[in-house]
Parts: structure tokens; sequence; C-alpha cells
């Protein structure tokens, strides 16, 4: 049975997100954004290596399709995805662009185990892309969607990974990090732990102050990768696991980005909540001390996640959103539009999201689309 103190959380909770609504910035016109986060990170590299790693006893998150379903996109996935956006115009002629929010390393695995696991390396994605078949024209198909103008890619991370839990994990000889190691995937549950904030995925979760100074180089370098690698600096982020510090919003401010995408909560590092902070509620055009707006996602299209996220979801809270006159931000995950591990996760939820653009497009024949930086400028 729940306590008065768990109740008036509860109460206190609901009434600071329903203000946090209440204050999104209102637009004259339909907006539609879509957010789609970890594009170039490494999940899965096959069927067989799930199959290895569960054989073992691992509690792999395939029961929510990350493990399951998402890996690095292949030349099919990217083809298929593209004729998708480009099927849809909006009121001004633009096809439906996709805001990917891109990891630009992956850790090189080989390197680090000759190290004992004492150093990190990484490589590009585009190098780890040279290692899975049917990828050859991956790098190439981005490219063409970027010069169309329906793929825009932003900065997510240089890696999607807490490294220095991880090497720590690694050399402490955790089995289930080894063993998902050897298999080049970096794992999400660590099975020597109670507590599940103990994963690898969240990059910026640090534990210690000493962890922010390899966070803010981290940040720096990926920054200056992501323009070395499209041509262009990005300007708005999205922290992995929606988990960041006013430390990385400072770094992140000082290498140009002006924007930060994120959920109606931001999630603080486990250093900062076991010094006294708490999460807080973020609203649409807020800005912090340096002048940074955030924008946060009101819409879900994540099937693999949980089929109920579906096109009938996202067009239910896409109305709410037009109807409050505030901006459609969906949240969709690369994993929705990956079938190199199982094709009909693709192919069935590509349908459902022409379904979901198209319905739009119907609905609120003045949309626009637009990409999480272009709505950040018009913020």
């Amino acid at each position: 049975m729940r306590n008065i103190s768990d109740v008036i959380d509860a109460v206190r909770r609901r009434i600071e997100l329903r203000i946090a609504e209440c204050r999104d910035v209102r637009l004259p016109r339909p907006i539609v954004v879509i957010e789609s986060d970890d594009w170039g990170s490494i999940r899965m590299p096959s069927v067989k290596v799930l199959d290895d790693l569960k054989a073992k006893g691992y509690r792999y998150a395939d029961y929510i399709g990350y493990d399951k379903y998402d890996t690095l996109a292949s030349n099919d996935d990217l083809e298929v995805l593209l004729d998708t956006l480009s099927s849809v115009k909006d009121s001004e002629g633009n096809q439906a662009r996709l805001t990917m929010n891109t990891v630009v390393c992956n850790p090189d695995f080989e390197r680090i185990r000759q190290s004992e696991y004492q150093e990190y390396h990484y490589e590009l994605f585009t190098d780890t892309l040279k290692r899975y078949p049917n990828h050859d024209r991956s790098f190439s198909l981005w490219k063409a969607g970027i010069e169309s103008g329906v793929f825009h890619p932003q900065f997510h991370g240089r890696e999607h990974l807490n490294v220095q839990m991880w090497l720590r994990l690694l050399r402490k000889g955790c089995k289930s990090v080894l063993d998902s190691f050897d298999k080049h995937v970096i794992s999400m549950i660590v099975e020597e732990s109670d507590d599940p904030r103990v994963h690898a995925l969240a990059a910026y979760n640090v534990s210690s102050k000493e962890d922010y100074s390899f966070v803010k180089q981290s940040i720096i370098d990926g920054l200056d990768l992501f323009e070395h690698m499209f041509g262009y600096r990005s300007e708005s982020m999205i922290a992995p696991n929606y988990t960041w510090d006013t430390v990385v919003e400072d770094v992140a401010y000082s290498c140009g980005v002006k924007f930060l995408q994120g959920g109606r909560t931001h999630r603080y590092s486990q250093h900062v909540l076991s010094n006294g902070g708490r999460n807080v509620i973020r609203y649409t055009g807020q800005r912090n001390n340096n002048g940074q707006v955030y924008m946060v996602r009101n819409c879900s299209f994540e099937p693999s996640e949980y089929a109920w996220k579906n096109a009938d979801l996202c067009l239910s809270q896409v109305k709410k959103a037009f109807d409050d006159g505030r901006p459609a931000i969906i949240s969709s995950h690369r994993q929705n539009f990956i079938g190199g591990l199982y094709p009909y996760n693709r192919d069935n939820n590509i349908k459902e999201f022409q379904l979901l653009l198209k319905t739009i497009i119907a609905k609120y024949p003045d949309v626009i689309f637009l990409s999480s930086d272009e709505l950040g400028k018009m913020l």
C-alpha cells in the first residue's frame, strides 16, 4: 500500500507536468518534428549473437525491442526509409524530414582488449559499417538523404556508451559485460547489479566528479567529428538515455549547440542525484542560463518498443498538440525502421509510419515538417 508521502509526490508530479505542458510554446501553424535517436551506434550485431547471449541466461532487452530489432541501418533499411519520407510533402512542398540523432563513433573492441581494458579506443561508425553485410552503400544513402533534405543528422554523442563505467566493469571481471564484449555488444543489463541504473548506455550518467573530464572531452571530440563527417556543426543535441547535467550543457554550448532535445523529464546523473539533486520537468521554449532552448517530445511512434505505440496513438498525440497550438515533436527511435535482424519489423512499421505521415498531411493540410534545429531557430 502506498504511504502518504508517495501519494503527495505523485500529485505534485502530476501538477508539475500539467504546468509545464501549459507553458509549452504556442505557434501560429501546425509543425511536425520527427526526432529519431541511435543512428550510427551499434546494438545487436546478429540474431545468432542475441541467441548465444540469451542461451547464457542474460536478460537482454528483446522484450521491448531494442536488443531484438536494433542494429546498424542496412542498404535496404535506408532505401525503404528514403522512399517513405519522400512520398509525402507538406504545405510548402517539403518532404517529410527525419532528425537523425547520430552517434559518430563506436568502441574499437580489439584495441580495448589489447590494452587489457585499461584504455578506451573508438572508431568512426562509418568504419564499423564496413564489417556489416549489406552495408556497403549505407553511408552513400545517408548522403543521398541529406542532399534531398529528408535526412538531417544532429548530435547524439561521440558514442552511446558510459565509457568510464564500462571499463570499470570490464576490469572488475563482470561476467555479463565481458561475455557481451566478446560478441562486440555493449551490455544493457549488468547481471551482477541489483541497481537498474547500472547499465552502459547512458553516456553522461556519471557517478563521480572525476568522470566529468572524460565526458567533456567526448562531447568536444564528438561534435568536431560530426562536423568532419557531415560538413556542418550540429546546433542541437539529445543526450543518450535522456540523462545529462549542466556540465554537459555548458560544454555543448561552448561548441555551438543552441538547442537541447529531450523528454518532459530532464534526468540528472547519479552524481547529481546522490548529492541532493532531483530530476526536473521541462517545457518547449524554456531556456537555461546559456540561453539554450529546451524542446520536449510530446508524441511517440515507437511500435518496436511496444505495439500500442503505433500510428493511432501518435495521431491522437499530434491532434492534442495541434489543438493546443503546440508543435508536435515525435519520438521514433532507429529500431522502428530496422529489418537487418528481423525484416518483418521494418516492413510492418514502415507501413504504420507511412500511414502516420499521410494522415497528418490529409488532416492538417497547412502542416510543415521541420528538423529539430529549424524548430529551435523559430523559437
